[in-house]
């Protein structure tokens, strides 16, 4: 029968109470982090594609092709938006999982405690959240490649070097497919909580 929080005696309660309410401020820390990351990252996008429309549209004057402006802007953009991949997702949410790691051993060990962590991994199958978040980075990241090599492919026709254009095309691809690759492997796969969690209990 699950113990209820009426029967623990108040020691234990004070004791254990106390290092949920620890986990639960570095849990919301690394996530307001996490959430700031998002926010620039969605902001240097909309920033990339803005340069890139100003490009276009010829509304400024540089003596650069607007071809070589927008290659050089989505490539800009690419790695900007890696950089806070690599913030966000290989830094914060790693040590986020760590708090949240320990919450779930806390609440099974403590049956009395509120399960708000078991109950938000049962929502996502016991994979967690990370496999979605990875693809918003990744798609911008794959995107801007493309966009950097189909102006760079573009710029090469019109001064007449097919084969340059064509090599950018296929170079564009191999790139976005070897970037998308790397995010997806450097970043924690999903079922990484439940391993995790698996080697805690074996050494209780």
């Amino acid at each position: 029968m699950r113990q209820t929080v009426e029967t623990v005696d108040e020691d234990t309660f004070e004791r254990v109470w106390k290092i949920a309410q620890e986990i639960g401020v570095q849990e919301r820390h690394f996530n307001g982090m996490q959430t700031s990351y998002r926010s620039m990252a969605s902001a240097w996008l909309l920033a990339t594609f803005a340069g890139i429309g100003f490009s276009i549209s010829q509304t400024i004057h540089v003596q650069i092709d607007p071809e070589l402006l927008v290659a050089a802007i989505a490539v800009a953009g690419c790695v900007g938006i890696a950089l806070l991949w690599v913030l966000d997702l290989l830094v914060y949410h790693r040590l986020l999982d760590s708090c949240f790691i320990e919450g779930l051993i806390l609440e099974e060990r403590y049956a009395w405690l509120p399960p708000c962590r078991n109950n938000m991994m049962k929502t996502q199958a016991g994979q967690g959240v990370l496999f979605r978040t990875v693809g918003f980075y990744l798609a911008p990241v794959v995107l801007l490649i493309f966009i950097a090599g189909g102006a760079l492919a573009l710029w090469f026709y019109r001064e007449e070097y097919p084969l340059a254009a064509t090599l950018s095309v296929v170079a564009s691809v191999i790139v976005a497919v070897l970037a998308g690759m790397a995010i997806r492997s450097k970043t924690e796969n999903t079922s990484a909580i439940e391993e995790r969690l698996v080697a805690a209990r074996k050494n209780e």
